[in-house]
């Protein structure tokens, strides 16, 4: 990896900090420590914002759709929690960094990057489950703070991938291959997916016909003994 391609990535903090989640959705803390381990791995820098639901309405709060969420107010809130963030990125990008994409999550009224349509509760008021069988051609929109922060990027002239990280999705489910392939491929423009899989695949053959050469002689030790 060339040391001149310095890389910052934008995330939303509870993809670092599960503890933000609603908490009767559980915190995914595996999933945080595989994504952060990879940026680490990469030497890509972290830049986060506070969470909007957390400092707007606390830890307790329960789940709810992106309608709740989309009045002035909150979107005011958004903009304030961007001001900082906004700013760091500006003054690593001065300084030949570059800004890889930003990490939102699925199926998250504030920074998710594809909220479609979705059921109605009781209240009649949007909830957070989506529909079982979508139509084609429903209207597809961005998270409250997703949509925020890609206006306030195009304000900088700043033109970046929006990625979701599929946390609905199963592991090793072909959501979480795309995430993982489109990932890697703008941390480094140079990635191929498939020459990588098959060196990956290479050296665990390699590890374990090494693990296996290993037992076979610690076995022919003891035996010969």
């Amino acid at each position: 990896m060339s040391k001149k391609d310095r890389k910052i990535i934008l995330i939303a903090q509870c993809l670092v900090n599960p503890y933000c989640r609603v908490h009767i959705l559980g915190q995914n803390f595996p999933l945080s420590k595989e994504l952060t381990n990879y940026l680490m791995d990469k030497r890509v820098g972290i830049i986060q914002y506070a969470c909007p639901e957390t400092t707007a309405m606390g830890l307790m709060r329960n789940p709810q759709g992106r309608q709740q969420y989309d009045n002035t107010f909150f979107r005011a809130h958004c903009k304030e929690l961007l001001k900082v963030p906004m700013l760091m990125v500006k003054e690593f990008i001065a300084n030949n960094y570059r800004l890889v994409a930003f990490l939102g999550l699925e199926n998250s009224p504030t920074c998710g990057i594809r909220w479609g349509k979705h059921k109605v509760n009781k209240h009649q008021t949007e909830s957070p489950n989506a529909v079982d069988n979508p139509e084609a051609g429903e209207s597809v929109l961005k998270g409250i703070m997703a949509e925020i922060l890609s206006e306030e990027l195009e304000k900088e002239g700043m033109q970046i991938p929006f990625l979701e990280f599929p946390t609905l999705s199963e592991p090793g489910s072909e959501k979480r291959k795309k995430f993982w392939e489109d990932l890697k491929k703008n941390v480094n423009p140079e990635y191929s997916f498939d020459e990588k899989e098959k060196s990956d695949d290479i050296k665990e053959v390699a590890e374990d016909m090494g693990d296996k050469g290993r037992k076979d002689k610690n076995q022919h030790d003891k035996q010969t003994k």
